[in-house]
Parts: structure tokens; sequence; C-alpha cells
């Protein structure tokens, strides 16, 4: 076979990156090694036929005889081919990673190796000029998160390294500049993924680590007016607190209105990550009260995240918002919604997962269940072993609910089999609870959910009601109707 990992790599650009590519592979500057014809070569016959390793004309041998008729083809054997495949795959990483520079770097990176240029050389007054623009450049820049004081710092540094050459020690050498904004940056992320890891804590099972000291003074000197107090800082505390003291959660409007307010300053992708923290708590909410006004506004957070793209990376949908958009969606019986955002939606278009077109399914089994339509639903499912395992405990509870919906003899069976799959995860125990109280709530509907007049009966609708964790709560309640 070809060389699987070039025609993996090469499969996987997109068109115009295509074009792109085989400009760099024709530039001397790039590609100027004796064989540089023969890559070109190479690689628009491979592109010819979509680097399909399966196309019957990139059969290794097919290709060897392409491009050395005159010498004898061996299987297993390392061939000339061999190295001219290895060499195009170097030029395609190398590509790969020139694009990935040019897209990240803004023009202060250019002003920035010119300053380190002139500096590197002695042209003093060019040095100054050059730094001149590059701190216009960044005040103009309206973000003001991690990546702005990484670039700050990089600013502050270079000053500093030119003052240390001409050190006439009678002042800090701009030192102090260079130290601020390090910290800045450091203090940024450190909430960040201060945040990302108490959220994963919610969800799975994380063994409890020692306090962690640097956070804790990162927090110390973010608050008000103190040394790192800016307003992605105060953001990301109030999200770390939301995180950590769920009762708080009546405040989530406090942290929509900072969002709001400072848009400008975050990154995109940043921004992204914080409303989803938002939708986070929201669902929360939900999930513990079950009422009308936070299933309606949850719903409500995500249609519009979906409308303003939050969900999408390079056009497809993240596997847990087109999950939860289905899932809302039907609760509130917006069957026309779930159908069309379905099918505007296929497999295709859902990342985040090995397994596309079975999410799609399990989606449509809902909607087919919600719809009344339990045979349809039981035909729509298709069992995998997900990467998330509360997507698989999902579709085996819809097979319970739709087993007792036709009253199928394998409902006690598929219940206890639950049972133990839950109990086995490695899902927070919050989590685990969610399911286990709902198995536990439909046991005892099954037991006496149909003697109207029993105390029992009522006490249990009650705690229907209440319980903080359960999943499908409504469906619940509709069964004891």
């Amino acid at each position: 076979m070809l060389n699987r990992k070039l025609l993996e790599v090469l499969q996987r650009i997109q068109a115009p990156d295509r074009i792109r590519l085989r400009r760099f592979l024709c530039s001397p500057y790039f590609n100027h090694t004796s064989n540089s014809e023969a890559i070109v070569r190479l690689y628009d016959l491979i592109m010819q036929y979509n680097a399909d390793e399966h196309h019957p004309s990139l059969a290794k041998a097919v290709v060897f005889r392409h491009f050395f008729a005159n010498k004898m083809f061996e299987e297993k054997v390392k061939s000339p081919l061999d190295s001219l495949t290895t060499e195009l795959l170097k030029l395609v990483r190398q590509f790969l990673a020139q694009q990935e520079m040019e897209q990240e770097h803004e023009e202060s990176y250019e002003h920035l190796v010119m300053a380190r240029f002139y500096r590197k050389n002695a042209f003093e007054e060019r040095f100054w000029q050059t730094m001149k623009m590059l701190r216009k450049a960044q005040s103009e820049t309206s973000q003001r998160d991690a990546q702005y004081y990484f670039n700050q710092f990089k600013i502050e540094e270079e000053e500093m390294s030119f003052r240390g050459l001409h050190n006439s020690f009678e002042d800090d050498a701009n030192l102090h500049a260079v130290q601020q904004n390090l910290d800045l940056y450091y203090s940024i992320l450190k909430l960040e993924f201060s945040c990302a890891l108490e959220h994963q804590r919610q969800l799975a099972q994380i063994e409890q680590t020692a306090s962690d000291p640097l956070l804790e003074t990162v927090l110390s000197l973010s608050q008000n007016n103190a040394p790192l107090d800016i307003p992605i800082n105060r953001i990301y505390r109030f999200v770390l607190e939301l995180i950590r003291f769920p009762g708080k959660e009546g405040q989530i409007e406090l942290m929509e209105h900072m969002l709001e307010q400072h848009e400008a300053e975050i990154s995109t992708d940043n921004y992204k990550d914080l409303r989803a923290f938002q939708r986070s708590f929201w669902g929360r909410i939900y999930q513990k009260s079950g009422d009308d006004f936070s299933r309606n506004q949850t719903f409500e957070i995500y249609r519009q995240h979906l409308e303003k793209g939050y969900f999408y990376v390079e056009n497809s949908i993240t596997l847990n918002a087109f999950f939860n958009l289905a899932i809302f969606a039907l609760r509130l019986r917006k069957f026309d919604w779930v159908k069309k955002f379905l099918d505007t939606h296929p497999p295709e278009r859902i990342c985040g997962t090995r397994y596309p077109a079975e999410v799609h399914s399990l989606c449509l089994a809902e909607y087919y269940f919600a719809l009344g339509k339990y045979k349809e639903a039981e035909g729509a499912l298709v069992y995998r072993l997900f990467e998330y395992s509360a997507l698989g405990i999902q579709a085996d509870l819809l097979l319970v609910k739709i087993y007792y919906e036709t009253q199928s003899d394998l409902l006690d069976t598929r219940m206890k089999a639950l049972d133990q799959k839950v109990r086995r995860t490695k899902l927070s125990q919050d989590v685990k609870e969610r399911y286990l109280n709902f198995l536990r709530k439909l046991d005892k509907i099954m037991k006496y959910g149909r003697q109207m007049k029993s105390p029992k009966r009522a006490k249990l609708i009650a705690e229907i009601k209440t319980i903080e964790h359960i999943v499908s709560r409504e469906w619940l309640l509709e069964k004891m109707a």
C-alpha cells in the first residue's frame, strides 16, 4: 500500500487548501530537493483520485511503475517510491504548520520580528520606530484576554532585551512591565483551566487532589482593585464560584450581563466556552426543579446559541449541542422544529464522535418516541459503545420507556441491566443518581401508580416533582396523570 498516513492527511485537506498546498509544493523556497518535480507529480496523481487508498490507480505497484518504469517493483521492500512519499508527507506537514502560523499571527507579529532584527543589528532608531508601531497596533486590539497579555508580554520582553544591552542601572530596564503582563497572562489561563477542571469534576469521577495554592493566590490577587483584577478574570472567578456553589445559580443573570458587556474583549473561542458554562448552569437549574420556566429558558438559550454559531466547528455541530438541542426541543413538544433540525444536521455534520450516524439515530428515535411511534423509535435505535457513556445509557433509558409504553415482557430485565450499567460507569455520583432515581420511581409507578386513591401514589408524585437529580421527570409525571 502507498504511504497510508500520507493518504489519510491529504484526503482530509479541503479543496481551497489543496490549491494552496500545490502552490507550496511548486515553490523552490520550500520544495528544493532533487525530487521536487517528482513530488509535485506524485501529489497531482494522488489528488486526481482524491487520495483514496482503495483506488486501483493508487496501488503501490501501479504508482511505482508510473514513476520508475525502468525498475523492478518488489513487494515489502523499501523503494525509491517510499522515499518520495516520505518527502511529500514531510512537505505536507510543513505546509500545515506554515498555514497555522500565518493564521495565528497578526500584524503585530511582523513588527515584533522586525524589532528583534533591528535590536540584533544595533539599528536603534529603527528599533524604537518599530516598537512605536507595535504598541499602536497592540493598543488598537479590542480583545483583552490571555492572547492579548501574552502579546503584550512579548513586546515588553523585547524592550527589556534592548534595554539590557544598554543598561544604565538607573531604572527597572522594563522588567516590571514584563512580569506584570506575564502574571496577567498566567492568571487568565490558570482561572480558565481551573473552571474546566472544576466543571469536569461535576460530571466524572475525578480523585480530589490537594488544595491548589497557586489558584488560591490568583483568586486573591484578582479580587476587586487587586493587581490581577481585569474583566476576563472577574468573569472566570464568577464562573468558578457558580460551579463550586450551585446554590448561587440565581446569579446567572449577572454572569450573562458581564459576558455581554465584555464580549469584544474576549476571543471567539473563549467566548463560546464561557457561553457553554451559561448553558450548563441553566441545565443544572432545570435538572433540579424541572419547572416550565427553566425548561423554556434552557431551550431558548440553546436556540439562540445555535443561531449565533457557537456550536459549530467548520460547519459541523458538536455532539453535546446536537443531542441537547433535540432533547430540550422535544420536551417542549416542538416537533416540527426538531424534524427540521435533524434534517439540516445529518450525521456528516456532527463532530466530536466516532459514531455520528448512531448519535443521529438516537435523536431520531427520541423524536419518534415523543410522537408516540414506539415501533419506529425502537427501530431507529442503534447500539454502540459510545465514547461518552451517558449516550449509551440514554439509549438504554429510551428502550426502557419504549418497553413500558408497549407493555413488553422484557421491561424488568432491561431495567435491571440499566441499573447495573449505570453503577459501573465512571460518571460522577450526582449524574448516576439521575438515572438510578428514574429507575426507582418507575419501579414504584409500576407497583402502585394506578392506585388512584392510594396515599403512596400522591407521595410518589410529590417525590418526582421535587427530587433534585432525575432524568425524564416530565415523562414520569405523565405516567402518573
